[in-house]
């Protein structure tokens, strides 16, 4: 009897394959919003694959500050009936890209001068800490003596 070829599975759950699917419909559904969001958050999609760190952090704040500065020409979009037409009109303005665009640049800003500012904060306290411990055994080893420090 012959041997059945091993079937690969993807690897990927049926739930995550719905929400990658019903993500499309939605997009195809909704394409004049779809094409502002694409186009006023491409600095937060540019951040996603250039970020190199193991904890892909920059994305994350580029695009918070990114997603305030796009929220007005999505607004703008809806009231205008969200056609579109709109969506080009919106898109080829250089006021709403610049407002989503320099959000993003506020973002990137914000994440390479915090982000040294808290890793520097974090070495300071372990340090003071260090000195603490370091600070308590001394105390301890007067008190007890220097044998107490061998034991263990």
């Amino acid at each position: 009897m012959a041997k059945q070829p091993s079937v690969e599975k993807s690897g990927i759950p049926f739930s995550a394959k719905l929400a990658i699917l019903m993500v499309m419909v939605c997009a195809v559904v909704f394409l004049p919003a779809t094409l502002v969001f694409v186009v006023t958050m491409l600095p937060t999609f540019v951040a996603m694959i250039v970020d190199r760190q193991p904890e892909k952090t920059m994305w994350l704040t580029i695009g918070a500050l990114n997603l305030a500065g796009a929220m007005p020409s999505w607004f703008t979009l809806w009231s205008m009936g969200g056609k579109m037409p709109h969506a080009y009109a919106i898109i080829t303005n250089t006021s709403v890209l610049l407002l989503a665009y320099g959000a993003a640049a506020g973002g990137w800003a914000l994440h390479q001068n915090v982000t040294p500012l808290v890793a520097a904060m974090i070495v300071k306290r372990n340090d003071m800490r260090l000195k603490d411990i370091d600070k308590k055994q001394k105390e301890l080893v007067r008190k007890w003596g220097a044998d107490i420090a061998k034991m263990g």
